[in-house]
C-alpha cells in the first residue's frame, strides 16, 4: 500500500460525487485530466470521486466511462494516479491491496490508499478526504452512513446536500466554542488539521466539506481543502513546493483566508 511519496508535480482534485445526477464533474473533468496529461502532472482523487452510497448503478456507469478512460490515457502516459478512499466511496478500501502497486511496482494500476503523505520541493504534505474527523460519521458511523443513503433522493431537489450539512457542523462547533473555557479553532477540520500539521507536515489538505479554503493556522502552518467538482471545479497544483488553490477552467488562484 503507498502512503508516502515524492511528488514534484499533483494536481489534488476532491467530491466528484460522479453519478451524482448534478454533479459537473462528467462534463468539465474531461478538459481538465488533458490539461493534467499533457501539462505531465500526476494525480490525486481526493476522496468522494464516485458517489457509491447515494447514485444509482446506471447512473454511476454513465458518469465514470468517459473519465475512466482519461485516467487510463493518463496511466498509459507513465502518469500516476492516487485515489484516496472518501466515505461515500468507502467500499474502495476493499480494493486497498488488490490495485496499488506493491513493493515491486506494477505499472499502470490507479494507487489506492487511506490518505498520502507526500515530499514536494523540500515540503512535506498530508492529504486524506477528512470524514474520520466528521463528528458525526465518529460517533455514529453506521447511522452516518444510513442518513447519508437516505437522502439520496435530495439530490434531485437541492444537488449539493453536502453543503447544508457542513454549515450545520461549524455552526455547532462554533456553539461549542462558545461554551468553553479553552480556546477552539472554528471548525472541527481545522483542529484535525492544526493536530496533523503540529506532527511535522508543512501542509494538509482536505476534501469532504465541500468549501474550498487556504487557511494560515500558525506560522509555518497551512490547511488547504480542495474544496469539490459538484457544483465548481477547484483543485490543488503541488509544483516543486509551491502549492496553490485554483479554479478550473480558470485556473485563477482562490485567495487565502
Amino acid at each position: 500500500m503507498i502512503i508516502d511519496t515524492t511528488q514534484q508535480r499533483m494536481l489534488v482534485i476532491s467530491d466528484l460525487h460522479l453519478g451524482n445526477p448534478f454533479s459537473k464533474a462528467s462534463q468539465t473533468l474531461l478538459e481538465f485530466f488533458d490539461y493534467a496529461r499533457t501539462q505531465r502532472f500526476d494525480l490525486c482523487i481526493n476522496g468522494d470521486g464516485f458517489e457509491i452510497l447515494q447514485a444509482s448503478f446506471v447512473s454511476l456507469a454513465y458518469d465514470s466511462v468517459d473519465v475512466m478512460r482519461r485516467l487510463r490515457a493518463h496511466l498509459d502516459a507513465g502518469l500516476r494516479v492516487f485515489y484516496i478512499v472518501g466515505n461515500h466511496d468507502i467500499v474502495l478500501e476493499k480494493f486497498i491491496t488488490t490495485f496499488t502497486r506493491g513493493e515491486s511496482g506494477s505499472v499502470g494500476s490507479i494507487e489506492i490508499t487511506p490518505f498520502l503523505n507526500v515530499t514536494t520541493g523540500g515540503l512535506r504534505v498530508r492529504i486524506e478526504h477528512g470524514h474520520l474527523y466528521d463528528p458525526s460519521f465518529v460517533r455514529h458511523p453506521a447511522l452516518y452512513e444510513w442518513l447519508t443513503r437516505m437522502v439520496g433522493p435530495l439530490l434531485h431537489i437541492y444537488p449539493d446536500v453536502y453543503r447544508v450539512w457542513s454549515w450545520y457542523e461549524d455552526a455547532m462547533q462554533r456553539l461549542r466554542a462558545g461554551f468553553s473555557s479553552e480556546r477552539a479553532l472554528q471548525s472541527v477540520y481545522y483542529e484535525a488539521a492544526d493536530m496533523l500539521l503540529q506532527r511535522g507536515f508543512d501542509v494538509v489538505v482536505f476534501g469532504h466539506t465541500h468549501k474550498p479554503e487556504d487557511v494560515l493556522l500558525a506560522p509555518g502552518r497551512r490547511y488547504v481543502n480542495a474544496g469539490n467538482w459538484v457544483r465548481s471545479g477547484s483543485y490543488v497544483r503541488l509544483d516543486h513546493g509551491n502549492i496553490e488553490l485554483l479554479s478550473w477552467p480558470e485556473q485563477m488562484p482562490l485567495l487565502p483566508t
